[in-house]
């Protein structure tokens, strides 16, 4: 019987050891990964940029990943580029994918041939992004039309990081007008207290 237990328990360690887990978020960062994954812009404004970081659980190699970057509403915000990290020497064969709307990007792919993406915390891409209009976009990740390959396997759990896009509106010149006034108002105010 105790033999029986041991065989089930080594073989439960051996089943869920081999488990593959890959995690895929976004950061306003390349450097900080928990920079927070909120960019925010101003309508009319510069743009920004959001990193893609992937951590792999496992000391097998990230083979392929093909990721589609969603977007939830659209005119918001539009991706320019995407840049993928390392393109010659972590991933080989990598292609940014199809740029848009909504998704932003669309089956961008990866793939590593060589064992360069192995066990740990590393930057996948930057993806830069104009404002488009004021309001919220929430963005999150698919997986692509190639898949995602572990050690030439699908990992057995892959999870997904969401974030946002806010863009915010520029008040109207007459709304900085009034503002304008209703101050220089106030400081005559307080400049006719004082004198008396």
């Amino acid at each position: 019987m105790k033999k029986m237990f041991f065989a089930a328990l080594a073989a439960l360690v051996c089943f869920t050891g081999s488990a593959q887990a890959v995690e895929i978020f976004f950061s306003t960062s390349g450097i900080d990964p928990n920079a927070g994954s909120s960019l925010n812009l101003t309508e009319g404004g510069a743009g920004g940029s959001l990193f893609v970081w992937v951590n792999n659980d496992e000391a097998t190699t990230i083979e392929g990943l093909s990721l589609d970057v969603t977007s939830d509403t659209a005119g918001v915000a539009l991706a320019t580029d995407h840049l993928i990290e390392n393109p010659g020497g972590r991933w080989f064969g990598s292609t940014p994918g199809v740029l848009g709307d909504s998704p932003l990007v669309n089956d961008s792919n990866a793939f590593n041939f060589f064992g360069g993406f192995p066990q740990g915390l590393a930057l996948h891409s930057e993806i830069l992004i104009d404002p488009l209009a004021a309001g919220v976009t929430n963005i999150g990740f698919d997986i692509g039309n190639n898949g995602i390959a572990v050690g030439g396997q699908p990992p057995q759990s892959i999870s997904f990081g969401s974030g946002s896009i806010n863009v915010t509106a520029v008040p109207e010149p007459g709304t900085i007008a009034g503002l304008a006034s209703i101050g220089m108002f106030g400081c005559g105010l307080v400049g006719r207290r004082r004198r008396r």
